[in-house]
């Protein structure tokens, strides 16, 4: 059968866009697609996943890894991502991996991925972090769209529990989670060791004490809400430090009776120019609120419980708790919002100032 060159093109295009897809799964730890992804690297042989990958998983195999026959997506790449530096390749698409505090200094020109390397930039992550909860002004490298974090799913919840969704049998012949995570095993227990379960925390490897680092993200249980923030920022291509994000230099509501945290999976309330916006970034939704129905949100995602919600609305707006009451159950059905996670009073950073 005659295969053109233009078919051939789009076929090697298909292939580079399916690689480059398995491959954000694999750096971010985050399931859409796949169940799980293996990087196979140069020198590792392509037998040890065959029989173990199946046909929801994908496996990234380098060019020199010999043949593989099995039915998990297949793609092929060069060079690797291991180093600062490192570049990857599924044809003409690429992708380079940096230090997460390099990034916000040097030119980026194309994808990136940024991790953490050291103490150093774990620190100036969390700091950076703790700035945008306080002044609403995020890092520049986290908004950039060409910019990927490394291992999100384990820095929204460190300490859960799952079997690996991100693995890499080295050219060693180890296994490790994730692009910079911990050795779990050796290729000879592959089976094993993707069946056992681990905290999603030994992605980061030997980064800091994995107590130290669950401790560190626990404290800040608005963190995956602050890595869907930047999300948003570079969906709308919002204005950074001026539009405004609940929870991050500002809060609609300012009356020291929050009790909770949003659930990192809710929309996102925020003032733009044009007023009230509530947004999505899963589902890309964006919904334009009256002052009213905002406060609701911010009143419900804010609280613990519907009695803790009805009363704040209540005060606020000059309501009578029935009506607040019908206001809160109302926006939770047709927004899809939800009540937050209750938190300790000395552990709720104020995020700002209501108007």
């Amino acid at each position: 059968m005659h295969i053109s060159t233009t078919e051939a093109s789009r076929e090697s295009h298909g292939l580079e866009l399916v690689g480059a897809r398995a491959l954000r799964e694999w750096i971010t730890g985050e399931q859409e697609q796949y169940s799980r992804v293996f990087l196979v690297e140069s020198g590792a042989g392509a037998e040890s996943v065959a029989d173990l990958a199946g046909e929801d998983d994908a496996v990234l195999l380098h060019a020199q890894s010999g043949p593989y026959d099995g039915p998990a997506d297949a793609v092929r790449f060069t060079g690797a991502l291991s180093e600062i530096g490192d570049e990857l390749f599924f044809g003409e698409l690429g992708v380079e991996l940096q230090d997460y505090v390099a990034a916000a200094y040097v030119q980026i020109i194309g994808p990136t991925t940024v991790g953490f390397f050291d103490e150093t930039s774990w620190q100036s992550f969390l700091d950076d972090a703790d700035l945008a909860r306080r002044t609403g002004v995020f890092p520049s490298s986290l908004i950039d769209p060409r910019v990927l974090l490394a291992n999100r799913r384990a820095l929204a919840a460190p300490g859960e529990l799952a079997t690996p969704s991100a693995i890499r049998v080295g050219s060693d012949g180890l296994v490790s989670v994730g692009m910079q995570g911990e050795v779990v095993g050796e290729v000879d227990e592959l089976k094993t060791v993707i069946e056992s379960c681990v905290p999603r925390a030994v992605a980061f490897g030997g980064l800091a004490p994995s107590r130290e680092l669950i401790e560190d993200l626990t404290v800040r249980g608005w963190i995956g809400r602050y890595l869907n923030a930047t999300d948003l920022i570079k969906m709308l291509r919002l204005e950074n430090g001026i539009t405004r994000i609940s929870g991050f230099g500002w809060s609609l509501i300012d009356d020291d009776r929050a009790d909770a945290e949003p659930l990192s999976s809710d929309p996102l309330l925020l003032e733009a120019s044009d007023g009230f916006v509530l947004a999505d970034t899963a589902t890309l939704r964006r919904q334009l609120l009256s002052p009213m129905t905002a406060k609701v949100v911010a009143a419900t995602q804010t609280s613990s419980a519907p009695e803790v919600a009805v009363e704040r609305l209540a005060r606020e707006c000059g309501l009578s708790e029935s009506h607040a009451s019908t206001l809160c159950r109302d926006a939770a059905t047709a927004l899809n919002i939800h009540f937050g996670t209750q938190v300790d009073a000395s552990r709720r950073a104020t995020p700002g100032s209501g108007r």
